[in-house]
């Protein structure tokens, strides 16, 4: 550089090249100083990871004592109600028509579960009474059924021993007569016989 600050366009360094040993010796120092902020940022991470998982634990445990609390809350009001009422009582400040109130309105209820018992016994008597009802009403139907079935096979047989009748009298005057070979009608009779 020139006195008056003009760049003469030559630039050189005025000292000379570090020692080799100097240049490992700062390359190594590098890499230490990137292996430590590389393990800060691990740990970093890592950190974070446990805090996270501390926070949920935390939260969860928080939800739970928060619900306990809520049951001990309402727990602690019954107390204070009961010791309220207990303290009423001893005072004679309970109103005797609040407790006989009380003791119709239980009676009412006992009264109330014991009428609907009964109803749905009687609905359970009423159904399989119907459905006996269903089940002698179906054995009825079977009976007549079968009597008729029965007349219409009586009917039925007393047609076909007229028929055969009529049929063991015309084989009769056939043979009287001599008409036809008797083996023909010997297998007629046979037939009618069966």
């Amino acid at each position: 550089m020139q006195e008056n600050g003009v760049n003469c366009g030559v630039v050189e360094w005025v000292d000379g090249p570090w020692p080799p040993v100097l240049q490992r010796c700062l390359c190594k120092l590098w890499e230490m100083f990137h292996e430590q902020n590389l393990g800060r940022v691990l740990d970093k991470e890592k950190f974070e990871k446990e805090l996270d998982k501390v926070k949920t634990e935390h939260d969860r445990e928080l939800a739970k004592l928060k619900i306990e609390n809520d049951k001990l809350c309402i727990e602690y009001t019954k107390l204070v109600e009961d010791v309220s009422k207990m303290f009423d009582w001893q005072d004679g400040r309970v109103d005797k028509k609040v407790n006989q109130k009380q003791v119709e309105e239980e009676e009412l209820e006992k009264k109330e579960v014991e009428e609907k018992s009964r109803l749905e016994v009687q609905m359970k008597k009423l159904k399989l009474a119907d459905e006996q009802r269903c089940v002698l009403q179906s054995q009825a139907d079977i009976i007549k059924n079968t009597r008729k079935a029965m007349k219409d096979v009586e009917v039925d047989r007393y047609l076909l021993k007229k028929e055969k009748a009529k049929l063991e009298q015309v084989v009769a005057e056939l043979l009287k007569d001599g008409y036809g070979s008797k083996e023909k009608l010997e297998q007629i009779k046979a037939i009618l016989d069966s």
